[in-house]
């Protein structure tokens, strides 16, 4: 019988550390240390996997440019591989390196499509053209790894190199009883911080201007998200979540391996303690303190209160979930004695599935946030909404628990009569129907855009596409069609301005914003760019069927560090081709969310152009700047790379 007749395994099983090496070195965590990560086995419609490893989404090349070693690939498919779910964990072979990091990575990827209801693309590649200037945007299939590309205490995602470059480095030489003192660490065996490199290069792809420092949230939101998702993913693996539940008694509240990040990489970097821990300090009165929040500026520091929030949400479901399996059991909370076999694994299934419950509803967010400067309380919101859309009957009471959370910490939305759960949901557009104008999704759905000198035209093409790269292209086409439906329906540009928050067409008067304040003004439009298309479907836990349409419209304004200047600016009469310098690129945009069963244009989610109180705030801020060394690398400059400072020295 010929290989070919043999069915495919369903799972590829790929052994990784669980933590990092530094828990193989200890007796309480030695035994679950090792884990084995199943990812899906290659479709038929999908490419081999190949010696690097590379797929249809990563591409794993192990290169060392400080000292000029090339490591042999690892082969996934070679049978003694195959037989043993992976190379053994170890520090000192480079081919477990790089099976680790991609299986890791793979993990996080496949756990953002099961939320979004989609494929993940990075952010595309932007082309210049030599001639004209004008820039496109070219596929990125494979996002890069680089295993050892660094010789230093650090790890980053570079948007320009569209890669992941993981440091290694010497450890603290007063670093002895933990790790050995000078001893080699690699960042690219923790498990933490493989997770968190590759969620920022997932949300660069979702959000490119997310990477643009505009307030003191926005690269706070970039790092508080990434550790996020990595803490959440410790629940992913019971055999450790049962481990560290088994020695706290069910308690979850206590700092342990589960709600820390990166522990080896912390203790190693002389803090003698996890990079970051997802407990925060409470007061006497055991709540945090809800003013620490508008004393921190630097990146890490202030997302850290927001990775509390969301741990402090999963812990107070897994609570709720578990209370009466306590009460069954006689256990009483303050009791020293050991839980029984029967109640930790009880208590293990409900930890994971809290877990999963809460980062779907985190990741499910993305899609209900504004496409640029975004904010915390802006997250608590896409998170209410998201969830309110797909689970209309919260039952468990999810959304409260997130809301007393985010309160707890002082992060609060902008504009919301209460903190009520249907006080937060983003507002229906029913304000904003007029006799003249019914904001609908219909003639979006219907639209037949005329063919163009450099594109076919045509309406939108919503058939499900399973090859990722005829999505890809599938979804750029849908940006086209919608950018000339916009230009098409900007013959009502008056009341479409006021709710997308951008600008179709200049105003003569001179108290409006005029065309010559946008870059990109062609002498008859201020530019407008449609960001993304993305079709997405959702299942629910009673079976709800959710289709969304997801569309990002963003434009751009010359700004000024003198607000003089800026009045003065404004309000120049518009000039073709107009290439004035200036001293700061200001956003404004709105994601459009349509539901696809009915055709309803469910909500406009802005960020308006023509919001002064937002351009001196994003002023001021760039100004004063913040505690991180990224703000000596922001724009203009065009190869700036906020994470590989924001990540130096932290």
């Amino acid at each position: 019988m010929d290989k070919s007749d043999y069915a495919p395994p369903a799972m590829r099983k790929l052994r990784v550390y669980a933590f990092d090496p530094q828990a193989s070195t200890q007796m309480d965590t030695v035994r679950i240390n090792h884990a084995t990560i199943e990812l899906p086995w290659e479709q038929r419609w999908e490419p081999d996997i190949l010696p690097g490893p590379v797929n249809e989404y990563l591409e794993v090349i192990d290169v060392d440019p400080t000292s000029g070693q090339f490591y042999k690939p690892v082969n996934l498919n070679d049978p003694h591989v195959l037989a043993q779910d992976g190379i053994a964990p170890s520090e000192g072979d480079p081919r477990f390196h790089q099976q680790m990091v991609f299986a890791v990575a793979m993990k996080t990827i496949k756990l953002f499509e099961r939320a979004l209801g989609r494929k993940v693309f990075w952010s595309p590649r932007a082309i210049e053209d030599k001639r004209t200037k004008k820039l496109t945007y070219g596929y990125v299939r494979r996002l890069r790894i680089y295993p050892h590309a660094l010789r230093e205490a650090n790890a980053y995602y570079s948007p320009a190199k569209k890669a992941l470059l993981f440091g290694y480095f010497k450890a603290s030489l007063s670093n002895a009883g933990v790790n050995l003192p000078g001893g080699w660490i690699f960042t690219a065996l923790s498990h933490d911080i493989v997770a968190h490199e590759t969620t920022h290069a997932i949300l660069d792809g979702l959000h490119r201007r997310y990477i643009e420092s505009t307030s003191v949230d926005s690269l706070a939101f970039h790092e508080a998200f990434a550790d996020i998702v990595a803490l959440l993913m410790h629940f992913t693996l019971p055999e450790v979540v049962s481990s560290q539940l088994a020695a706290r008694r069910g308690d979850l509240t206590e700092r342990s391996w589960l709600s820390g990040l990166a522990r080896q990489f912390g203790e190693a970097s002389g803090r003698y303690s996890a990079l970051r821990d997802a407990i925060d300090e409470k007061g006497k009165d055991g709540l945090p303190d809800p003013t620490r929040l508008a004393q921190l500026s630097e990146p890490h520091e202030r997302g850290a209160i927001l990775v509390a929030a969301v741990f402090d949400a999963f812990i107070t479901i897994y609570e709720q979930r578990t209370t009466d399996l306590f009460r069954l059991a006689g256990h009483d909370k303050a009791s020293t004695a050991n839980l029984s076999t029967e109640l930790i694994a009880r208590l293990t299934r409900e930890a994971v599935k809290a877990a999963d419950h809460v980062l779907r509803m985190c990741i499910r967010a993305l899609d209900y946030l504004p496409p640029v400067d975004v904010h915390f309380g802006e997250f608590l919101r896409a998170i209410v909404t998201a969830d309110n859309d797909l689970v209309p009957d919260d039952r468990m009471h999810y959304r409260l628990a997130v809301i007393q959370a985010f309160r707890r910490r002082g992060i609060f939305p902008d504009k919301c009569l209460s903190l009520a759960p249907d006080s937060l949901l983003w507002e229906s557009l029913k304000g904003y129907q007029t006799e003249e104008l019914s904001l609908t999704a219909d003639d979006l759905l219907a639209f037949q855009a005329p063919p163009k000198s450099n594109w076919p035209g045509g309406s939108l093409d919503l058939t499900p596409q399973y090859l990722r790269g005829n999505a890809f292209l599938q979804s750029e086409h849908n940006r086209q069609v919608v950018w000339n439906w916009l230009m098409e329906e900007s013959d009502h540009d008056a009341e479409w301005e006021k709710v997308l928050g951008i600008f179709f067409m200049a105003h003569p008067d001179a108290t409006k914003k005029q065309g010559a304040l946008f870059v990109g003004w062609d002498g008859v439009q201020p530019a407008v760019e449609v960001h993304s298309v993305r079709t997405c479907r959702r299942a629910g836990p009673d079976g709800q069927d959710l289709r969304q349409l997801v569309v990002e419209i963003t434009q751009r304004r010359r700004g000024y560090f003198d607000s003089a200047q800026q009045l003065k600016e404004d309000q120049q009469a518009p000039r073709k081709d107009d290439r004035r310098s200036y001293d700061f690129t200001f956003r404004g945009g709105a994601t459009l969310i349509i539901d696809l069963r009915d055709g309803t244009l469910r909500y406009v989610i802005r960020k308006r152009i023509d919001d002064d109180e937002r351009l001196d705030a994003q002023r001021r801020f760039l100004q004063t700047g913040n505690d991180s060394l990224t703000m000596t690398y922001r724009e203009p400059r065009a190869d700036d790379n906020p994470f590989a400072m924001t990540h130096r020295g932290v």
